[in-house]
Formats: structure tokens, C-alpha cells, sequence
């Protein structure tokens, strides 16, 4: 096994050794599954209301990503509030297969609990009420496309915030860091009275990435292309996150 196959393997140990890391991941997925029931649920209590669409049913991973970004921004500030940072770069001195280790855990079990809690909703969505959804012909891939894009976008983001959150290092710092750049910016730069900047908002990592699960509008960007964006975003925090780990002290 290689250097960093092995530097892989132990951030997968890691991650899996602590209960609450894995309590966080469950959460994350039924807290979508548990959105999609109670917008059901309200539906059909209200009698004439329509039944949610399978991207309304999907409402919940606006909140499934909160947990998993904070879970991503603490997989890797750990290492230097608990100081096991120095063993761990003492143990792989290239560093970056550390990073690598983390991004792998981070974005699988973000892909991995975003399309089950999506698929687990679509599906509760067709056993109480059949009718969801657009013309049956188009419905099969519109399902695929949701269900990849949840877990795609959750995962992805992941990565995206461990990858800021390598370089602010501090805890707090890197959370607020996060929240701002994902969630705070969009909402700014769409305030800002300027129409060229305001044209910026749609390429915004947030706002390219849930086109993933999101109806096809014909805006300036369609749900790939949204997640090509998204991915850049990504790469470019990698990259910092890289070149950070290896100029600074550990």
C-alpha cells in the first residue's frame, strides 16, 4: 500500500472511530427525509393544496448541508485544536495526502447521505402521493438527476468547506468563513444595486450547485453547468488548502 493510500486509510479510521461523526452523517440524510414527510403531510392536510414536486420534496438538503459542512470544517480544524496535527504531518511529511485522506471522507459521506435521504424522499413522496411529479415519460431521469445531484452537491460541498477551512485553520474562524462565503454572499451580491455584479450571484458556489436539484429553468446556467462551477469553486480551495499546508508550520 502506498503513502498515501495509507494516509487515506487512517483518515477513514479516524472518522470512523468517533460516534458522533458518524451520528452527524444519519442526521444529515433523515433530516431530509424528515422535510420531504412533514411537507406531505402539511399538503394533505390542507386538501386542496398541489403535491409537492420532486424538487420541492427535496427542500430538506438546504438544512442536510448545514450539518455536513460543519462536520467537514471540524474533520479537519481538529487536528490543530487538539494538536495531533504534528503527529499526523510528522507520520506523512508530504501533508498533502492528509488533505487528500479527508476530502475522500468528507465528499463520500456527503454523496453518500445526500442520495440516500434524496432517494428515500422521492420514494416517499410516490407511495403518499402518486400524482408528484412531471409528465411519467420524463420522470425517470428527472429522479436520477435528483437523487445524483443531492448527493453530488452535499458531497462536493463538503470538500469545498474542509478545503477553507485547511486554510483559516480555527475552528470558529473557519465556520464563519464558510457560512459567509456559502451562504452570506450570495444574498450580498444580489443586494448590491449594480446589474454586472448582481450577474455574478448565479456563478456563486451555493447558488451554481443546487441546480442539481432544482427544475430546469433556462437561467445562465443549466444543473450541470451549475456543478462544473461548483467543482471549479472546489479546486481552486484545494489548491489553496494545499499550498497553505505546505508553506505554514504545523
Amino acid at each position: 500500500m502506498s503513502g498515501t493510500a495509507r494516509a487515506i486509510h487512517a483518515e477513514w479510521i479516524k472518522f470512523g472511530s468517533l460516534p458522533a461523526n458518524r451520528v452527524a452523517v444519519v442526521v444529515a440524510s433523515a433530516t431530509i427525509v424528515a422535510l420531504a414527510a412533514m411537507l406531505l403531510s402539511a399538503r394533505a392536510n390542507e386538501g386542496t393544496a398541489p403535491t409537492p414536486t420532486p424538487t420541492e420534496l427535496l427542500g430538506g438538503v438546504s438544512w442536510a448541508q448545514l450539518v455536513l459542512v460543519v462536520l467537514a470544517v471540524v474533520t479537519v480544524c481538529s487536528e490543530w485544536s487538539s494538536g495531533t496535527s504534528r503527529i499526523t504531518f510528522l507520520a506523512v511529511p508530504a501533508r498533502w495526502p492528509v488533505l487528500a485522506g479527508k476530502a475522500s471522507v468528507v465528499g463520500t459521506v456527503g454523496l453518500v447521505a445526500g442520495a440516500a435521504g434524496a432517494a428515500a424522499a422521492l420514494a416517499l413522496g410516490a407511495v403518499t402521493a402518486p400524482a408528484t411529479g412531471p409528465d411519467p415519460g420524463a420522470e425517470p431521469a428527472l429522479v436520477a438527476r435528483l437523487i445524483a445531484g443531492a448527493g453530488l452537491y452535499l458531497g462536493t460541498l463538503a470538500v469545498l468547506a474542509l478545503g477553507i477551512a485547511a486554510v483559516v485553520r480555527d475552528l470558529a474562524g473557519s465556520i464563519l468563513a464558510v457560512a459567509g462565503f456559502l451562504w452570506v454572499a450570495p444574498f450580498a451580491v444580489a443586494m448590491i444595486p449594480v446589474p454586472e455584479v448582481q450577474e455574478l450571484a448565479p456563478y456563486l458556489p451555493t447558488s451554481a450547485g443546487v441546480l442539481l436539484i432544482a427544475p430546469d429553468g433556462g437561467g445562465a446556467l443549466t444543473p450541470w453547468g451549475g456543478y462544473a462551477v461548483l467543482l471549479a469553486w472546489t479546486a481552486c480551495a484545494l489548491a489553496a488548502a494545499v499550498v497553505t499546508l505546505r508553506a505554514r508550520d504545523v
